[in-house]
């Protein structure tokens, strides 16, 4: 007897949402987790706290993005490259724009996972309620803006 996809998918994430308590990022199953964010890389869909999210095609692979790369500070230049294979000197508010568009969606009315590091870049971390610190202190976390 065959589960239908939606149940199949929704049973990968809770799994996926169970493990992840244990480290900051965790890969199974087509699944990147961060937090309480879910990213589904075979469906191309990613849910917060169970709630399912609507990305644009480039939403999603800047998302992906910061996901794999969690806790590390990734430099306009790094995402335009990544993301947009783009001329960093053209292009430099579209990074800005994506990323305000990411906030909106995922960090609406729960606690920011996408932090402005002043002068250097972007850091995808999940909130500090939903995945302990890991023995980070207020005082090396770093300046985050925003």
């Amino acid at each position: 007897m065959r589960r239908n996809g939606a149940s199949e998918a929704r049973g990968r994430v809770e799994r996926a949402q169970e493990s992840a308590r244990e480290s900051c990022v965790r890969r199974a199953e087509g699944l990147v987790v961060v937090g309480d964010l879910v990213l589904d890389e075979e469906a191309r869909q990613a849910w917060r706290g169970g709630e399912w999210i609507r990305l644009t095609a480039t939403e999603f692979e800047l998302l992906r993005f910061l996901m794999r790369n969690p806790r590390r500070v990734l430099s306009k230049a790094q995402i335009l490259d990544r993301v947009w294979n783009y001329d960093v000197v053209r292009h430099t508010n579209l990074v800005e724009l994506y990323i305000s568009y990411l906030r909106r969606k995922i960090d609406a009315g729960r606690e920011r996972m996408i932090h402005t590091r002043r002068g250097a870049g972007y850091v995808f971390k999940p909130g500090e309620s939903v995945i302990p610190a890991f023995g980070a202190t207020k005082a090396d976390d770093g300046a985050d803006t925003d």
